[in-house]
């Protein structure tokens, strides 16, 4: 079945309207409500994907059914992690460097690349970044996202997952919300995975200064193995942590507080 082109699924007007409204919610309890009432009214409970322009200069084909992180970016992109956001856009802006290196692990749909790629060319920088996407339905979302919004020259892209070793592990996709399937030993599906250094070296990273790591779980051991044996100079510069699925006896955020990072973020 043939891909519609970008700009065959746009919003309706009526639906535009809606989602405007639904942008200026105030990012707290009342502003999650109302956007949860005005979703149906923005098409968000309808099933189908729309086509937006996302971060002002980028284009994504967004389908809230199905995925948490695609809702909440159609309906309030203002309520998707706007902390941890604002320190990557801070850091952009900040480089003395005219290439920005972003390392996104788990990257869904590619939603935190193209912020970064937003963010560098209102600062007048190259993005080359890395993606890791693990479910081939979300890769494929990804690879549509990239392509349309000319991103495709500046991203390498992996059909892995992030790990704390190579070779073939079971996976999990999640149905309802696909950004949150995982590696799960009980998943119905196998894939290639692929340690953190390996991937950066693979794409050929001489430092990274930035990495965003959401694996719904693995982080903390794919990220003991990675600085277990990673040189210095590919430990990231600025690291943002998915920190909801961490134990006491696994914390990401306390492994990277161990190993000299000022501050976790929790996304």
């Amino acid at each position: 079945m043939t891909e519609p082109a970008f700009g065959d699924l746009t919003p309706s007007s009526g639906e535009m309207r809606w989602r405007a409204r639904a942008h200026r919610l105030p990012y707290n309890y009342w502003g999650r409500k109302a956007a949860s009432l005005m979703l149906g009214l923005a098409g968000g409970r309808s099933g189908r994907a729309f086509d937006v322009t996302v971060f002002e200069s980028q284009k994504a084909r967004l389908h809230p059914a199905d995925n948490i992180c695609e809702k909440r970016v159609y309906m309030t992109p203002q309520h998707w992690d706007p902390a941890e956001r604002a320190l990557l856009a801070r850091a952009i802006r900040a480089s003395a460097a005219k290439e920005f290196l972003f390392a996104d692990i788990g990257s869904n749909v590619g939603l935190y690349t193209l912020f970064a790629r937003s963010e560098c060319l209102g600062a007048d920088k190259r993005l080359r970044a890395l993606c890791v996407e693990a479910d081939p339905e979300m890769r494929r979302r990804l690879d549509f996202n990239l392509r349309v919004s000319d991103a495709e020259g500046d991203v390498h892209a992996f059909s892995c997952a992030a790990a704390a070793r190579d070779g073939e592990m079971r996976f999990h996709v999640n149905l309802n919300s696909r950004g949150m399937s995982r590696l799960d030993d009980a998943g119905e599906s196998r894939v290639e995975a692929r340690t953190i250094r390996r991937i950066l070296t693979e794409a050929g990273f001489p430092r990274v200064d930035a990495m965003k790591i959401d694996i719904e779980g693995a982080e903390y051991d794919a990220l003991e193995a990675f600085f277990s044996d990673a040189p210095r100079s590919l430990r990231p510069a600025m690291l943002i942590i998915e920190t909801s699925h961490e134990t006491p006896a696994k914390s990401a955020a306390r492994l990277a507080l161990d190993c000299g990072y000022e501050l976790a973020l929790q996304t």
